[in-house]
């Protein structure tokens, strides 16, 4: 569909541009001719014709034109429309190194008006509207940049998926045309393209990569083994492919499968996520540490990562204090199960020293360090939904004193006050909260599994 406000823009600009030309004819400058040779042929000899260069004078006018009023306008609705690569390399006699793409689709346009009329420069809507056509034909067939990513370890079922307002999962298997990269064709596991369709200036892609980031936090912090492949991807209808890079990248070992049923609970998870991701404070701290651990390349790799995460939330004496274990077991552990979670969390702890040293871990290492980081991703997941306050350690330590009640429990209060933590703000009330409350008197973080991954 033509655009209304290109059209005029255009067009406006058009108008300016030939009373300024014409303004230039008429202090004297002229505008050049060129002797040609047409209807010659084998039995006769060709007339020869002046042909005005109506090109060569816009361009000795053209650092002038470009100071009309129409000329900015112009520009801005042609960023909009976009498609421009193609349309110059249709219809520009010659490419300009250095002058940007927005002011070489003008001035190519401009040479479509008035190119092979009269010296006078005036306007004839025949030709102007042929020049406009030109235009809006690369544009509507250039459409909308799509900006896509592969998410490895994760797969839905749906032919589509959509998860926020310009953001879409698909099968690899739906997409008709291939990036030339090789993550894309040689996966050996689920694999999922999340698209995007970003605008065209700088903040819409830098946007865009933040929803990518987003998406792929929320998706961690339901399961392990899911990352983004470390190319994005750009296409217009028309346009050949272009790289984006990719910050970060991760393990890709998951087997995660979004059900048609699931599909509502994944797109409010991935709301709240991306809405109450903490900015700064041990919480946002410890989110940091934990996506560090994701993009090693087993859990073991990242048992440091994400024991420095538990720490910031559980331990802010120091290791020396010894509390941890018991903090993870608490919050993360049924009463009757905390004492045998908390011996295989003081080993999968003394594991660190024993990786930093170089010594054999033993068979099991791997299995600690995975549920280390289920226990962290729980607690991170029920934080940031709003199961539960921020102050991990004292409803970690409340939970330990009613299990002990002769026993003194640690110093909660003395330990609030050092961190110097504002209250948390009660959790708001989002109608597609899909998790409900958990009582803490009962609470286990690593056995509130989502039902989102089968």
């Amino acid at each position: 569909m033509p655009s209304r406000t290109l059209h005029a823009a255009l067009h406006a600009f058009a108008l300016q541009a030939s009373a300024a030309l014409r303004e230039a004819i008429a202090s004297g400058d002229e505008v050049g001719f060129e002797v040609i040779a047409a209807g010659a042929g084998r039995e006769r000899r060709g007339l020869y014709c002046y042909e005005p260069l109506t090109a060569e004078f816009i361009d000795r006018h053209w650092s002038r034109l470009l100071l009309l009023e129409g000329a900015h306008e112009a520009q801005m609705e042609l960023a909009e429309a976009g498609g421009l690569e193609e349309y110059l390399e249709s219809y520009a006699r010659e490419h300009r190194g250095g002058v940007p793409v927005l002011q070489d689709a003008l001035r190519c346009f401009t040479h479509r008006v008035f190119d092979a009329g009269s010296e006078s420069f005036e306007i004839e809507a025949e030709r102007f509207e042929a020049a406009y056509g030109e235009i809006q034909r690369d544009v509507e067939e250039e459409g909308e940049l799509a900006l896509l990513a592969l998410l490895r370890g994760i797969v839905c079922q749906s032919a589509e998926v959509a998860i926020d307002d310009g953001v879409m999962l698909a099968p690899l298997s739906e997409l008709e045309l291939l990036p030339p990269d090789p993550l894309w064709r040689g996966t050996h596991g689920p694999a999922t393209v999340v698209a995007l369709v970003p605008g065209r200036s700088l903040g819409s892609f830098e946007e865009s990569l933040g929803r990518l980031r987003d998406l792929q936090t929320a998706l961690r912090l339901y399961a392990p083994g899911i990352s983004l492949a470390p190319l994005a991807w750009m296409r217009g209808r028309r346009s050949a492919w272009r790289a984006l890079p990719i910050p970060g990248a991760g393990r890709s070992d998951g087997c995660v499968i979004v059900t048609p049923e699931n599909e509502a609970e994944l797109r409010a998870f991935a709301a709240i996520v991306a809405r109450r991701r903490p900015a700064e404070g041990e919480l946002a701290w410890a989110l940091e540490r934990f996506e560090l651990g994701q993009e090693r390349e087993d859990p073991l790799s990242g048992l440091t990562d994400n024991l420095l995460a538990l720490r910031a939330l559980l331990e802010p004496e120091g290791p020396r204090s010894g509390r941890l274990a018991g903090r993870i077991a608490a919050l993360c552990a049924q009463p009757a199960q905390r004492i045998p979670a908390t011996e295989r969390v003081a080993h999968a702890i003394s594991l660190e020293q024993s990786l930093i040293a170089g010594v054999s871990v033993g068979g099991d290492a791997g299995a600690l360090a995975s549920e280390i980081e289920q226990h962290l991703r729980a607690l991170l997941r029920d934080v940031i939904c709003g199961h539960l306050d921020g102050d991990l350690v004292a409803l970690a330590d409340g939970l330990l004193a009613e299990a002990a009640p002769g026993e003194p429990a640690a110093p909660a209060e003395e330990i609030r006050a050092s961190r110097r933590r504002a209250p948390a703000p009660p959790p708001a009330q989002d109608p597609d909260d899909w998790f409900g409350a958990v009582e803490e008197s009962d609470y286990c973080a690593t056995e509130g599994e989502p039902t989102l991954f089968k």
